[in-house]
């Protein structure tokens, strides 16, 4: 009697809070993340995957406290589950719409068709709502049964994903903005939340209007009132955000804010773990940024990774103008 063998799944989501919940589920087959903070730190786009993931490992341990060694083995263990690919029949990617996940989604795609064979089956499940959960925001808010029936209807990836990611990666990983600024704006129909995603990147390179970028002045907003701990920031900077900076990043953030000419915010803080338990206010310079009076690029030098784009003292500063919806250039 011959045996129906039963397909085997190899399901890659974009953080472990999603994996935990698949393997706590009904749904088969054996979870991996790929979760790099791609808007954060440089993601240069002249040099191959191996040196790329050198870089990022050495940024991920310098913002993270984890051991280069550590940070670099995790991602190296991300690719090498997913090149085993006699070990499992199809690999199912699990992402959402914000720009975290749909940076990662695009380098992955493009990872993908450079070290897959065409034949394997790979599905995409990618999704920016979910019925009763009117402020959605991801996949780690659902249950078990309520990821099982987004398994049930995953879609096969095709060509037509593929291309559209490889250019996405590209031009994310190029020595100016401008070609996301005009990728953004052509019909993207194999993934459809990219363009939105692609225009709040641009929106953190300093605006015409006051220098800020779109995160920093809403910290600012955030403590005009009255003076707010970094540990209730944090979860206040994602309200109605698809931009989630993380809590180091905030208060890196947060530190160059305060250690302006003159400072644009105040930082009160303690040590070690007690960081989080700092006071952050704003200056009277900062409530002139925000009004446009000041501009933030005139109170010290920046110097910042976005995408491949290295925004530095001495040079061309991009800026995203809000009024025309672009990135245009202008000098220091």
């Amino acid at each position: 009697m011959s045996t129906v063998r039963t397909a085997t799944y190899l399901h890659v989501a974009n953080g472990y809070s999603t994996t935990k919940t698949i393997d706590a589920g009904s749904i088969p087959g054996r979870t991996s993340i790929w979760a790099d903070v791609l808007h954060e730190g440089p993601v240069p786009g002249d040099v191959g995957d191996d040196e790329l993931l050198d870089i990022r490992a050495r940024h991920l341990a310098a913002s993270s406290g984890e051991s280069y060694e550590e940070v670099r083995a995790g991602l190296r263990g991300w690719r090498n589950v997913i090149a085993h690919h006699d070990q499992y029949d199809e690999l199912v990617l699990w992402f959402e719409h914000d720009l975290f996940d749909q940076l990662n989604l695009i380098q992955l795609l493009t990872w993908i068709h450079r070290h897959l064979p065409g034949s394997k089956t790979v599905s995409l499940i990618c999704v920016g709502s979910f019925p009763g959960h009117p402020k959605f925001k991801g996949l780690g808010e659902l249950n078990a049964d309520e990821l099982a029936s987004l398994f049930e209807i995953r879609h096969r990836v095709h060509e037509e994903h593929y291309v559209q990611a490889e250019d996405a990666w590209r031009a994310f990983r190029s020595d100016t903005p401008e070609a996301v600024d005009a990728l953004r704006r052509t019909r993207m129909t194999a993934l459809p939340f990219l363009s939105t995603a692609l225009t709040r990147l641009l929106q953190e390179y300093p605006w015409t209007r006051d220098g800020l970028s779109r995160t920093e002045r809403r910290l600012l907003q955030l403590v005009e009132q009255e003076p707010v701990t970094l540990n209730d920031l944090f979860p206040r900077m994602h309200e109605g955000e698809e931009y989630y900076i993380t809590d180091l990043a905030l208060a890196d953030m947060v530190h160059t804010l305060s250690n302006t000419t003159p400072p644009l915010a105040s930082f009160t803080h303690g040590e070690g773990e007690r960081l989080f338990r700092g006071v952050v206010g704003i200056t009277d310079a900062g409530r002139e940024t925000l009004s446009g009076a000041r501009d933030r690029l005139s109170t010290g030098a920046i110097d910042r990774w976005i995408g491949g784009v290295h925004i530095r003292p001495g040079g061309t500063i991009w800026r995203w103008d809000n009024e025309w919806q672009s990135v245009r250039q202008t000098q220091t």
